[in-house]
C-alpha cells in the first residue's frame, strides 16, 4: 500500500481536527492528520470552558476525562458580577451524567485529544509538519504538499482534504471558500494569561467568574488546572487600542488595573504564562465543501468567545461531518452528504452566532432599561436557572427568557426595591466588599447588567455580557 495515499488528509490536530480523526479512525479510515504546532502547546486565544454537552461528544470517541481534566477542578457554581453594585451566582446543572464544566489547561486537552487519534491504528498524526499548499486534478483537490520542521518538502494524497486548521485556513483561502452570515460590526479584542496565588473569593468553590467594570471592557476568571485561574481581559477594540502601552503584557495588566475588583485579587498573585490574545475576532460562516474538500470547526464557522461555544462547535461539527463522511463511503453522493453536513452545522450553531453578536453590543454605550433588568435578574434565582442552561446547551437562546418569566423577574425586581427604601435592608444580589469599602445595600445601582460573558449570555441578546458600570 501506498504510504503516501490515505483516505482522507485533516490539516490540524486541535479540537476539531483530533477528533475527527479519532471518530474516522474508529471506523478504519485510514487518516493522515497534520500539525505545525507540537504538543503540548496553547493557542492563540481559547475559550477553554467545557460542559457536559462537549464532554460526552468526547467520551464517544474515547478520549479520557481524567486525562483531560487531569488536576483540574469541576466548576459547578458560575458568578457574574456587575463592578460593586451586584452579582448572579448560578449552578451548574444536571446534564448527561454531569453537574459541572471544567476550564481546563489547552495545552493539557489538545495534547490528550491528539494522543487519543494518534493511538488509533488507520491514523498517522505528524505534529511539527506544516501544510503548505494543495495538490489538485483539475478542479479537484487531491492532496497536500508540506514539510515538516527542518525537513524537506514531501507529498500526500487522498480522497478528500479537510481543513480543520482554524480561522485563517490554508485549504478555505486556496479553493477560496466564500464567507457568509459575515458580521463586523463590533471588533473586539481578547487577551488573556494563566496566574496562581489569587486572593480567594468570597465564595470558597471554583468558579467562573465574570466581572463587568468600565465601558468597554470586561473580565472572565475561571478556575483551572495545577491551582491556576485563566484570566481574559476583552472589549472593544478601539477601547484597547486607546490606551498607551509599551507591549500586549503591558496593555493587559494596565485594562486588568482598571478593574479594583479584579486586580485586588491579583495582587499577590503570579502571571505564570505569556499573554495571548487575538484583535478584531471575526464573525463568519465559510461554504464548508467543495470539489475533494471540506472545512470543519473553525475554518468552517468562527464566533466571538463570548458565549463559550468555541470547543464544543468544533467538537460538534467533527462529529456532524463524520457521520456524513461515512454516508458518503456508504455510497451516498459527496454533494448530498455534505449539503446535510452544512444545514446540521448551521442547525445546531446559528441561533447561538446571532445570539453572542447580539451581545457583543453590550461593550458599547449604557442602556438604563438593560442595566435594571440585569440587576433584577441577578436577585431572581429562578431567571439565573434558566441562562446556565444556554450555555450548557439545555435550551436555546431564543426560548430561554421567553416573556412571562421576564415579567414575573420584573415584578419582583420592583417589589424588592419597593420594600428595600420603605424597610431597608440589602439586595440578595450585593457583592460583599472589597477591604474599606461600604456595603452596598439598596436597589440603587442600575449602571450594569449582570448576565455573564461565555456563561449567562442570552437574555435577548443583550443584558449581560461583560457588562459595564
Amino acid at each position: 500500500m501506498n504510504s503516501n495515499r490515505f483516505d482522507v488528509i485533516i490539516i490540524g490536530g486541535r479540537p476539531a481536527g483530533s477528533t475527527l480523526a479519532a471518530r474516522l479512525g474508529m471506523q478504519g479510515v485510514r487518516v493522515l492528520l497534520v500539525d505545525r504546532a507540537t504538543f503540548p502547546s496553547l493557542p492563540p486565544i481559547s475559550s477553554p470552558i467545557i460542559y457536559a454537552s462537549t464532554m460526552s461528544m468526547l467520551d464517544e470517541i474515547g478520549a479520557d476525562e481524567k486525562k483531560y481534566a487531569h488536576n483540574t477542578p469541576r466548576i459547578r457554581k458560575v458568578v457574574s458580577e456587575a463592578r460593586d453594585h451586584y452579582r448572579g451566582v448560578g449552578q451548574i446543572p444536571m446534564d448527561r451524567g454531569r453537574d459541572y464544566a471544567y476550564a481546563v489547561d489547552r495545552e493539557r486537552f489538545d495534547a490528550t485529544l491528539w494522543e487519543r487519534a494518534a493511538s488509533l491504528p488507520s491514523v498517522t498524526a505528524l505534529q511539527g509538519f506544516s501544510a503548505l499548499d494543495l495538490l489538485r486534478d483539475g478542479e479537484r483537490v487531491t492532496g497536500i504538499i508540506g514539510k515538516p520542521k527542518d525537513g524537506k518538502q514531501q507529498e500526500f494524497h487522498a480522497d478528500v482534504v479537510i481543513g480543520a486548521d482554524g480561522r485563517s485556513s490554508l485549504v478555505a483561502r486556496k479553493v477560496g471558500a466564500v464567507e457568509y452570515n459575515v458580521n463586523e460590526t463590533n471588533p473586539v479584542t481578547y487577551y488573556y494569561a494563566y496566574w496562581k496565588n489569587l486572593t480567594p473569593y468570597d465564595i470558597d468553590e471554583p468558579l467562573a467568574l465574570t466581572h463587568g467594570e468600565f465601558e468597554g471592557f470586561g473580565y472572565l476568571m475561571m478556575d483551572s488546572a495545577d491551582g491556576t485561574t485563566a484570566i481574559t481581559v476583552g472589549g472593544f477594540s478601539p477601547s484597547f487600542d486607546a490606551i498607551p502601552h509599551e507591549n500586549v503584557e503591558n496593555l493587559y495588566l494596565q485594562v486588568l488595573q482598571r478593574a479594583p475588583r479584579v486586580w485586588d485579587r491579583l495582587k499577590k498573585a503570579e502571571r505564570v504564562t505569556t499573554v495571548r490574545g487575538l484583535k478584531n475576532v471575526p464573525n463568519f460562516y465559510r461554504q464548508p465543501f467543495g470539489n475533494g474538500w471540506a472545512l470543519v470547526g473553525d475554518a468552517a464557522h468562527h464566533k466571538d468567545p463570548l458565549g463559550g461555544q468555541g470547543i464544543y462547535d468544533a467538537v460538534f461539527g467533527a462529529r456532524a461531518f463524520a457521520n456524513e463522511y461515512l454516508a458518503f463511503r456508504a455510497g451516498e453522493a459527496w454533494d448530498v452528504a455534505m449539503g446535510r453536513y452544512k444545514a446540521g452545522l448551521e442547525a445546531e450553531t446559528l441561533a447561538t452566532y446571532r445570539n453572542t453578536l447580539a451581545a457583543t453590543a453590550n461593550y458599547g454605550p449604557s442602556n438604563p432599561l438593560f442595566q435594571m433588568l440585569g440587576r433584577y435578574v441577578c436577585e431572581d434565582p429562578d431567571f439565573i436557572t434558566r441562562m446556565v442552561r444556554v450555555p450548557t446547551r439545555m435550551i436555546q437562546p431564543e426560548k430561554a427568557a421567553d416573556p412571562q418569566l421576564v415579567v414575573r423577574t420584573l415584578a419582583r425586581g420592583l417589589a424588592g426595591d419597593v420594600r428595600r427604601r420603605m424597610v431597608g435592608g440589602t439586595s440578595p444580589a450585593a457583592v460583599p466588599p472589597l477591604p474599606g469599602q461600604k456595603q452596598m445595600t439598596a436597589s440603587s445601582t442600575p449602571r450594569m447588567g449582570c448576565l455573564g460573558w461565555m456563561l449567562l449570555i442570552p437574555v435577548m441578546g443583550a443584558v449581560g455580557v461583560f457588562r459595564r458600570r
